[in-house]
């Protein structure tokens, strides 16, 4: 993949140790699709992946969703400001929801797992995908991430949004995560809860679309 020059624009604190960076890309060649993620590029050299959160109908200014973490990342991260110049990589992933198929979506997430999700619910409202839309969201330590934008699409009635333990959401929804496209996303913990609470609900988890953001920090 090329590799782009970028400039961080905006750096806003999501919940403690989450932020979103936002960054303009110098060039108009970086594509991607809704899930994908990217290597972010440090000034001083480090690089890490992060989830693109943004839809990409402006992929000139991209939205990416960040866990602050320990290690050189993390310390990268802290003295990052804007106006740096850095670097973006890729973009990568599979993450990325099959078109053509007529049934509902359920998405679920756990803690920054949201990010992909958002940027792919953003990105079918912007298209106008006629699709059933349902994200069943673990906060962590009940910081809803990007409330602003699933909340008001929730009472518009453009989606369905619940937040709540993921086992809990999954039993309440049954019929409908049944019935749906699964996608999920999060730390390897909250995949297993995921499966487990799939399969004790009768459902096959072999079609389960999954993001691993790895073990939990």
């Amino acid at each position: 993949m090329p590799e782009h020059n970028a400039t961080v624009t905006e750096i806003e604190e999501l919940a403690p140790s989450v932020v979103q960076l936002t960054v303009a890309l110098n060039d108009r060649d970086f594509h991607f699709a809704p899930g994908q993620w990217v290597n972010f590029g440090f000034p001083e050299g480090v690089s890490r992946a992060y989830t693109i959160a943004s839809a990409p109908q402006r992929p000139e200014a991209v939205q990416l969703c960040v866990r602050v973490g320990a290690g050189k990342g993390g310390d990268a991260l802290k003295r990052l400001a804007p106006g740096a110049a850095v670097s973006i990589d890729g973009p990568y992933g599979d993450f990325i929801l099959p078109e053509a198929e007529g049934r509902p979506v359920a998405f679920l997430a756990g803690d920054t797992g949201i990010a992909p999700i958002r940027s792919i619910v953003l990105h079918m409202l912007a298209v106008d995908d006629r699709r059933k839309i349902t994200v069943l969201y673990e906060p962590d330590q009940r910081h809803i991430l990007y409330a602003g934008d699933f909340d008001p699409l929730a009472r518009s009635g453009s989606i369905v949004h619940e937040s709540g333990r993921i086992e809990a959401l999954i039993a309440r929804n049954r019929k409908t995560v049944e019935s749906s496209r699964k996608m999920a996303a999060g730390f390897d913990g909250f995949l297993a809860r995921v499966q487990s609470a799939l399969r004790a609900n009768g459902m096959d988890t072999s079609e389960v679309i999954v993001e691993s953001f790895g073990p939990e920090p």
